[in-house]
């Protein structure tokens, strides 16, 4: 018989980088400074199941692309998909291909739409804050200054869209958030559990590899 659970997992199976102190990516800011210094100094494969749900959410992410270049829907133009993304701020360099972002011009403006799945949009009353982080640095980098977080719904593609406008203010708290964690990498100092101290972010801590760890305070 065919074990097509298997098959997928060694389908997605990537080869293992550890990552180096100096480069970060976008997509990981708006999480736990501690959890990130741990994926660091810790690295550990990504387990077939969050590598399935990565998989999935690039797939939402294709099929936003074919509806928005699909002919039917002649009000927008598709610019780009998948934008390469890089600035260098001091001594670090945040950098990586955007694989849920895409730049679309309608009504004669450039809009940045980054897509997310999601389980379910019925009770998506706002944008998750990291996700408005992440958008927040790339209407930064790409001086696109509107964007939109679209929530797609994995099981009934029901939709939510949330419109937001550039914010300078966050974009420094956000490269300032970089440049505490590099610090914090090359001094060897383990950063506070800042996801377990806030009640918005402690949800965090129940999917987190290195929960064992944090409480502990390992580092």
């Amino acid at each position: 018989m065919i074990d097509f659970d298997e098959m997928i997992n060694r389908h997605l199976t990537t080869e293992h980088r550890p990552k180096q102190v100096g480069r970060y990516y976008p997509s990981e800011i708006g999480t736990c400074i501690r959890k990130i210094w741990y994926s660091y100094k810790y690295p550990q494969e990504i387990k077939a199941d969050l590598l399935k749900v990565f998989h999935l959410g690039n797939m939402m992410h294709d099929f936003v692309a074919e509806v928005l270049k699909s002919e039917k829907n002649p009000d927008v133009e598709l610019l780009k998909t998948e934008l390469p993304l890089k600035l260098e701020v001091d001594d670090l360099v945040i950098s990586g291909r955007v694989d849920d972002l895409l730049l679309l011009k309608t009504q004669g403006k450039n809009i940045l739409v980054e897509v997310k799945s999601a389980k379910t949009v019925k009770f998506q009353t706002e944008p998750s804050r990291h996700h408005v982080m992440q958008l927040q640095l790339y209407m930064h980098a790409t001086n696109v200054h509107t964007g939109i977080i679209l929530y797609l719904d994995k099981t009934t593609l029901e939709s939510k869209v949330f419109t937001i406008h550039y914010n300078e203010k966050m974009v420094n708290d956000i490269l300032n958030r970089f440049k505490s964690l590099h610090t914090l990498l090359k001094c060897n100092e383990l950063p506070k559990a800042e996801a377990k101290t806030d009640t918005e972010t402690s949800w965090m801590c129940r999917f987190c590899e290195y929960r064992d760890k944090c409480d502990r305070n390992e580092g």
